[in-house]
């Protein structure tokens, strides 16, 4: 566990230090909504003002636990549709996917919702026209590559200027070059070939970058897309070149990878809280570097838990999915559909190339892509939010910073209950009723203190 250790910790700092410069590019130039962190630096406001929006903030919070309680108890987790073509068409009873989407803002919610659309017009007419059984692991490698092309697309259509490609090549501070070197050092002292351990680092130059970009426009970062994407890409030249990369050996990569594309690109969030509320970046540079570290350190106790019977005997079964996990494990020793993987990339380059001369700038490829990855279900509630954000947005702006603070009180609401039935279930079986029912309890009286005292104050 301690090599995996300084693998995780290594990769962590060097995402942190490599996302510094993307900072500037993307969240003070260009200004991306990353809606998480642009949710949470309002909520921060809310509290501190303590205004008619954080009255509405613990209402909508506490309300969303409640009815995530429910659910739970009665089962309400989604309407089935039937099937259209290969995919399931699902109702999700989630009203966090729907404040996601009003925080996304209209034009990314619909670009993915379009997708969603998309993914099923195509599962329909392949399955009628090919009578092909499952289109839909060739619409996801589709959309995928939509979302790798974007970013690509992006990059190369900017070269000239100063960020982000430039940037983030010749613009590190000293101690960021310093780490690239000993995470180099660390991956060629588990042994992997040195090749592999160069390509790994430039790749990881280079994912931070996409996972920041489409952190911003989507509030995603499919980090374990970056991870095995990247390991796959290596294999394949190790394969020109006639060499060999153990199936270990991806696995490591991916892991360093997808460590510091998660990292690079979560800590937008924290950059645009920190931009709302007008505290200095350099700060979230020390808190996240802290944070890390000491997760790292506790990856040993980590890996304890997930090999335990409670947890390892229901690990990939309907009770606990871990899909990410599975994407991994499935595709490691490659894609399953790469010509269709390819044609999604570079359609999505030459739809950047246009973008870029101020053609089809109404199309946001990330989120297309995205919609399309994760099919119906999800893109039609993120639709949803975003007509919701359209219609607010049209009456004022202070309407609209009302609406993403109650959006993040959903989440944040929902999300907590969420966490909290996972970790009574998989720790505590015999007491989650006793746990979940006393939460219901306090909740409502919370509920109707929080009312009482939002309408004396209006």
């Amino acid at each position: 566990h301690g090599w995996l250790v300084l693998v995780c910790a290594s990769g962590a700092i060097l995402g942190i230090g490599l996302s510094i410069p993307l900072r500037e590019e993307y969240v003070v130039k260009r200004n991306l909504p990353f809606p998480a962190g642009r949710a949470g630096g309002e909520v921060i406001k809310a509290g501190f003002n303590k205004d008619h929006r954080f009255g509405l903030m613990l209402i909508f919070g506490i309300l969303a636990a409640l009815f995530t309680l429910a659910k739970d108890a009665l089962g309400w987790n989604y309407i089935d549709l039937g099937i259209v073509g290969s995919q399931p068409i699902l109702i999700l009873i989630m009203p966090m996917v729907i404040a996601t989407g009003v925080i996304l803002g209209s034009a990314n919610s619909f670009s993915w919702g379009a997708g969603g659309i998309i993914s099923v017009i195509a599962a329909m007419g392949f399955t009628a026209i090919f009578n092909t059984p499952d289109i839909t692991p060739k619409i996801q490698n589709f959309g995928m590559g939509m979302v790798i092309g974007s970013g690509i697309g992006y990059i190369l259509l900017h070269s000239g200027s100063t960020l982000p490609s430039k940037s983030i090549i010749f613009k590190q501070q000293p101690w960021v070059w310093g780490m690239a070197i000993i995470s180099g050092l660390i991956l060629f002292f588990m042994g992997i070939p040195i090749f592999a351990v160069i390509l790994c680092l430039i790749l990881t130059f280079f994912t931070v970058n996409l996972a920041s970009r489409m952190t911003g426009l989507t509030n995603i970062d499919p980090l374990e897309q970056f991870g095995l994407l990247s390991a796959l890409l290596i294999t394949f030249f190790f394969g020109m070149a006639n060499l060999d990369l153990a199936l270990e050996h991806r696995y490591i990569i991916t892991f360093f990878i997808a460590t510091a594309t998660a990292i690079a690109g979560d800590i937008g969030h924290d950059y645009k809280s920190a931009q709302i509320v007008e505290t200095d970046h350099k700060q979230i540079v020390i808190v996240d570097l802290v944070a890390v570290v000491a997760v790292a350190l506790m990856i040993p106790l980590l890996l304890g838990v997930i090999q335990s019977p409670v947890i390892a005997e229901k690990l990939f079964t309907p009770e606990f999915p871990a899909p990410q996990a599975h994407i991994v494990a499935m595709n490691l020793k490659g894609l399953p559909h790469p010509s269709i993987f390819i044609s999604g990339l570079i359609l999505a380059i030459v739809i950047e190339a246009f973008r870029s001369r101020g053609k089809l700038s109404a199309v946001h490829l990330m989120p297309l892509g995205i919609g399309l990855f994760l099919g119906f279900n999800l893109a039609f509630l993120i639709a949803i939010g975003g007509l919701i954000a359209l219609q607010v947005s049209k009456k004022s702006h202070e309407h609209m910073l009302t609406a993403i603070v109650i959006s993040a009180a959903i989440l944040g609401g929902e999300g907590t209950i969420g966490f909290l039935q996972s970790t009574m279930k998989v720790f505590f079986p015999d007491k989650v009723s006793l746990v979940l029912g006393s939460t219901a309890l306090l909740l409502i009286a919370l509920l109707a203190r929080s009312i009482r005292g939002h309408f004396q104050k209006v």
